[in-house]
């Protein structure tokens, strides 16, 4: 089906008019609000002419697969102001509400530009964003909302993001994609690994937009693919590679119309410089597995398998991950097992009684730990980087490694108690420098309809400021920057020195503005409520932590313990702070900061502390740095990547079957699947990996960009 659009609404997306709407952009752009690069806008605006011209053309949907960072939801955003801006009708769905305001803060800082660089579109409805369900759009509105919220989907184009969610045919919304195909003009679907998923998921997606013929050739290359992986070919290495890589032509080829991507690693140079350079550390050298450690684990295994024997243990795994990355799960594991037994019906079961005593021997080691050598490892590492001047980004895969992590880096990172008593301006100093430095926005707060309210905020976040966490913070700054002196204004200092003492940041004082527009944005609802009440330790660096978790301690005496730690309940906040250069050095998080998130303004440093079985959730974690004008790109410097691991364990053969994967990502869209040994060498031709490095090199260009 058609947009049925004149093609001479969306002319002014000529790359070579990208430099002029940057400029447009500059111009209307708030302060707080993300800058452009024109290099990448250049492209930005080619992909999105590219979709507009495929769609108007009959085609019924594009899956644009871009490498995570390159700005996909810029790209949707420019197509969907575009057809509302026609009087078209848009839905666009994202996977959960946090990325549903990223999506309305997408359009927000989009529109205004669009509608003075491209005045012939009439885009009044589309300022009407919407995060429910509504039944009838009106003709130019763009409503946005989460794959689960909406039920009917009738519209001129439907734009689905990161739909690797939803690509089974038993999910709720593909299901409903299916049924309500005839009320769905155009389909525009957004992942940056579609070839990680199953082919016959992927296949689905490609016949969502159209793409069934596409869909053959896809899943005959799948096939071969996995054929190698179980050693299912009988030609030599030479001769299975050669076969692999016409399959991969062929389905290039024919997913060519249907399937838009680039690759941050095939962009020019000139592009290329704005997402900075990535290294990828290997971080196994100085930790090693401890001997009561070893013994536990080694005990553990003996009493789980016995415990199932007799049916004191009804997990089927003995090898949980968690147990090679923290102390917890193994630990709660082991007593739920000693508990169980303890109980009469075991009392005569010889390997019940067995299972008890390894238990309890394995409790008893892991009792003389301090920590787990990881953990210990991954705290040190980070306290290392963060004493450059560093921000530290790390993921787990799991809650309760995330919260015994967490809790060990806090204790590892504090700003000196005394520092406020010792410090060389007073109170009212500090009261009076912010007071002058916001004097523009308490005016404007007192001259806005809810005056009182926004008074209020304002005063709570300059208490923030105030806070013991962050003064130590900034009075950090100023040392390094040599300024000491109580007779100096401090107002004036605050408006010259910059932050984390590097060249490419703004001045202190306006970054402190910056974020606090960023908090009362209307988007942030939980960071306004805060604001509001007043409940400063509820900000993210108030205290003299300087570490952040975004996970379930489960236990909220411990967290408790822990004041100014933990914020599962309010990433919003964490996000806005994270990405200034005040408040926690440290981020600690699961997979939920994972997908459609920016933390790549003030960090360039990410730990991989527990890796995700699939490389797809690598590639995503990553991608939360390696983004336009990240700050590696702002500083000249490289953005590092660690993967520590533990020597002679389990875990380093997964850490290194994990990195295997990454560097064999790419083959074909991220097509490679399945385990690659990691005693396998690229070097070596008779070996999975020498067969697949002969594929990439014969592959050579062979890409899914714009033609």
């Amino acid at each position: 089906m058609s947009l049925h659009l004149h093609a001479g609404k969306w002319r002014f997306l000529e790359q070579e008019r990208a430099a002029r709407y940057v400029d447009h952009y500059e111009r209307q752009r708030e302060k707080g609000q993300k800058k452009l690069a024109p290099v990448t806008t250049c492209r930005q605006f080619a992909t999105a002419k590219a979709i507009l011209d495929r769609l108007n053309a009959g085609q019924k949907g594009v899956i644009l697969a871009d490498d995570v960072g390159l700005g996909k939801t810029t790209v949707a955003a420019f197509c969907a102001l575009v057809v509302a801006g026609s009087g078209g009708a848009v839905r666009i769905l994202a996977p959960n509400e946090m990325m549903a305001r990223r999506w309305r803060q997408e359009l927000e800082v989009h529109l205004p530009a669009m509608s003075s660089f491209a005045a012939h579109l009439d885009l009044s409805h589309a300022r009407r964003r919407l995060n429910v369900d509504i039944k009838q759009l009106r003709p130019g509105t763009i409503a946005v909302s989460t794959h689960q919220k909406v039920h009917r989907l009738n519209c001129d184009l439907l734009i689905v993001d990161e739909a690797h969610r939803t690509r089974s045919e038993d999910s709720n919304l593909g299901q409903r994609v299916v049924r309500q195909g005839r009320a769905i003009g155009n389909v525009l679907i957004l992942t940056a690994t579609p070839f990680s998923i199953d082919p016959k998921d992927f296949a689905r997606l490609l016949k969502r937009v159209g793409g069934e013929r596409a869909a053959k050739s896809m899943q005959e290359y799948s096939l071969r693919l996995a054929d190698l992986w179980r050693g299912r070919h009988a030609d030599s290495p030479k001769e299975t590679a050669d076969r692999l890589v016409s399959a991969a032509r062929a389905a290039v080829e024919a997913m060519r119309p249907y399937v838009i991507r680039h690759g941050i690693d095939d962009l020019p140079a000139a592009e290329k410089k704005v997402f900075g350079a990535i290294e990828h550390v290997d971080a196994s050298d100085s930790m090693e597995v401890s001997a009561p450690l070893l013994e536990a684990m080694l005990r553990a295994d003996r009493a789980l398998q016995l415990a199932q024997r007799c049916g004191a243990w009804q997990m089927k795994r003995r090898n949980d991950p968690r147990y090679h990355v923290a102390v917890g799960k193994l630990h709660a594991d082991l007593t739920e097992v000693v508990a169980t037994i303890a109980q009469a019906e075991w009392c005569n079961d010889s390997a019940a009684r067995i299972a008890a005593h390894h238990s309890n021997g394995a409790l008893d080691r892991l009792r003389t730990l301090d920590a787990h050598p990881k953990i210990a490892g991954t705290a040190n590492m980070t306290r290392a980087i963060v004493d450059e001047g560093e921000k530290v980004l790390i993921f787990c895969d799991h809650h309760q490694p995330a919260t015994e992590l967490a809790a060990r880096v806090a204790a590892s990172l504090k700003w000196p108690a005394k520092r406020r008593s010792g410090s060389v301006f007073t109170e009212e100093a500090w009261s009076a420098c912010w007071q002058q430095i916001f004097a523009d926005e308490l005016e404007v707060a007192s001259n806005t309809g809810d005056s009182g309210q926004a008074t209020r905020r304002l005063k709570h976040y300059i208490a923030w400021l105030m806070s013991d966490g962050v003064r130590s913070q900034i009075e950090t700054w100023l040392e390094m920057a040599g300024a000491g002196s109580a007779k100096a204004d401090l107002a004036k200092l605050l408006e010259k020195k910059r932050a984390r003492g590097k060249r490419a940041c703004d001045s202190i004082a306006n970054h402190a503005v910056d974020l606090y527009k960023q908090m009362i944005d209307h988007e942030s609802g939980s960071t306004r409520a805060i604001l509001l009440q007043g409940d400063v330790a509820r900000l993210p660096g108030s205290t003299l932590s300087r570490v952040a978790a975004v996970c379930k301690p489960g236990d909220e005496a411990f967290a408790a313990a822990l004041p100014g730690v933990f914020f599962s309940a309010q990433p919003d906040t964490v996000l806005a702070v994270f990405n200034s250069p005040f408040g926690p050095d440290v981020l600690v998080t699961t997979d939920s900061l994972s997908e459609g998130v920016d933390l790549h303004r003030f960090c360039r440093h990410l730990i991989h502390h527990e890796l995700d079985p699939s490389p797809i959730r690598t590639v995503q974690r990553n991608g939360r740095l390696r983004r336009v004008n990240c700050w590696a790109a702002r500083t000249g410097q490289p953005i590092r990547v660690h993967y520590p691991s533990l020597r002679g364990t389990r875990d380093e053969r997964l850490v290194e079957v994990m990195r295997h994967r990454i560097m064999q990502f790419d083959l074909l869209l991220g097509g490679v699947r399945g385990d690659v040994d990691a005693e396998d060498t690229i070097n070596e031709p008779s070996t999975v990996g020498g067969i697949l490095e002969y594929a990439r090199k014969r592959l050579g260009a062979v890409r899914l960009g714009i033609v």
